[in-house]
């Protein structure tokens, strides 16, 4: 199914439609909502209905863990994820104690009871073409939980009692094919914040060109921005203390390079500059192996060492008689898991694309993506944004002043000291005779 040139892509289309806020707790009695906005040249019309809440916070994640499951199962032809809560909870950041089985009950049937409709167009001619699609995510849920009423209210999910979700049909497909994989788990698990998550899923879609590439830089204007990471209704100050929050964590984590703000009020313009190039080479042998092209890009971005020792080994493979039932999906699988393709490839594997979770083997560390240069003001906006991460709160204003008057040279120590294992604070220390 395409959409004009654009393929599409159930996981791309979800984060892009702002139907999960990436705020973390209740936004009200957020059950129906309309909205209009522009990324780019795309023009976005979403409908939503959430019968038990605008999906929030850890939904994303939960949504993820069973997409997981359900590839590691095999994709079953039913549709269907079968699992219990704590194998469900084991790959959240929630945990597995406390509220976790109670949280896991509300998110589960949030994630049920939404559906949207979304209309993306381009101006052309006077007129707005586009496809219009309505979605869901999942079509039942079945779980045993105890609660203190008929109605379940506030109940709990037992932890060991058997959980099943079953999806719709094109979103089932959708994981077949290997194109929730675009996001990078690894990237995932070292932000904690659940803002920064959420924020992360929606740049990385919106990222995604009508060719397929990803984009070094994405310009958004705030009012629109707003919309898109569900965060309607908010005034533009709360929006940008929300998303300064998630861009510290996001820089810190060498996502993105730098966040650049121009103007004020509902008209600012942002624009993300993120880190990291891509070999197109590399990306050219992941496609003929019939990976999406924004999958690969997002592939050789973070794994540039990893492309041509997988697509050797996969093509000996091939040669075997190794019949995968998508071949896209088994390539993604094997540059995020190498140990299960590579180590021995003249071994037959058994006839499935789609492996069973294995042991994470420690690696080892890999060369950094060659990065654009920054230039003296984005390289003191990345310090900024780290020292905020790191103390916990702004640095203070005397300590900004100094360190706007260093040197490029000194400028330049900052940033590597930044990027690398060292004390940022005593380096600003070190270098401003101020602390941050």
């Amino acid at each position: 199914m395409h959409q004009g040139n654009e393929p599409l892509i159930n996981e791309l289309t979800l984060a892009r439609s702002g139907v999960f806020s990436i705020l973390n707790r209740e936004g009200g009695d957020d059950q129906r909502w309309e909205t209009t906005f522009s990324i780019g040249d795309r023009d976005f019309y979403v409908q939503g209905v959430a019968a038990r809440g605008r999906p929030h916070g850890v939904d994303p994640d939960v949504l993820l863990a069973m997409q997981t499951l359900f590839f590691e199962a095999g994709c079953p032809d039913d549709d269907t994820v079968e699992c219990t809560a704590y194998a469900l909870l084991k790959l959240t950041p929630m945990g597995t104690r406390g509220n976790a089985y109670s949280r896991l009950r509300d998110s589960l049937l949030r994630l049920e009871g939404v559906s949207w409709l979304m209309r993306v167009s381009r101006q052309s001619g006077g007129r707005h073409r586009g496809t219009t699609e309505t979605s869901r995510l999942i079509d039942r849920i079945s779980v045993r939980d105890t609660s203190l009423s008929a109605s379940g209210e506030g109940g709990t999910i037992e932890a060991g009692a058997p959980l099943r979700v079953t999806f719709s049909r094109h979103f089932a497909q959708s994981i077949r094919e290997g194109f929730y994989q675009i996001l990078d788990a690894e990237l995932l698990g070292d932000l904690k914040q659940p803002t920064a998550r959420s924020l992360y899923r929606v740049l990385q879609a919106h990222r995604v060109g009508d060719d397929g590439s990803l984009a070094r830089e994405l310009p958004v204007i705030m009012a629109a921005w707003r919309e898109a990471t569900g965060l309607s209704g908010q005034r533009s100050n709360n929006v940008k203390r929300t998303l300064d929050g998630a861009h510290a964590h996001l820089i810190a984590a060498k996502y993105l390079r730098d966040v650049a703000y121009e103007g004020s009020g509902e008209g600012t313009r942002i624009t993300y500059a993120f880190e990291g190039e891509v070999d197109p080479e590399l990306v050219a042998l992941l496609t003929d192996m019939k990976v999406t092209r924004p999958v690969a890009e997002a592939l050789v971005t973070e794994h540039p060492d990893r492309i041509h020792d997988v697509v050797q080994a996969m093509r000996s493979r091939l040669a075997q008689g190794f019949k995968p039932r998508s071949l896209g999906a088994a390539m993604v699988d094997a540059v995020r898991n190498p140990e299960k393709y590579v180590a021995d490839a003249t071994s037959p594997l058994p006839n499935t694309a789609l492996p069973r979770k294995s042991a994470k083997v420690k690696s080892k560390p890999e060369p950094q993506p060659l990065l654009l240069p920054l230039t003296q003001a984005e390289s003191l906006g990345m310090i900024r944004n780290i020292l905020k991460v790191k103390l916990g709160r702004a640095p203070h204003t005397a300590a900004l002043e100094k360190l706007a008057d260093l040197s490029a040279e000194a400028v330049d120590r900052l940033a590597a000291a930044a990027r690398s294992q060292e004390n940022l604070i005593a380096a600003v220390e070190a270098a401003t005779g101020e602390a941050p």
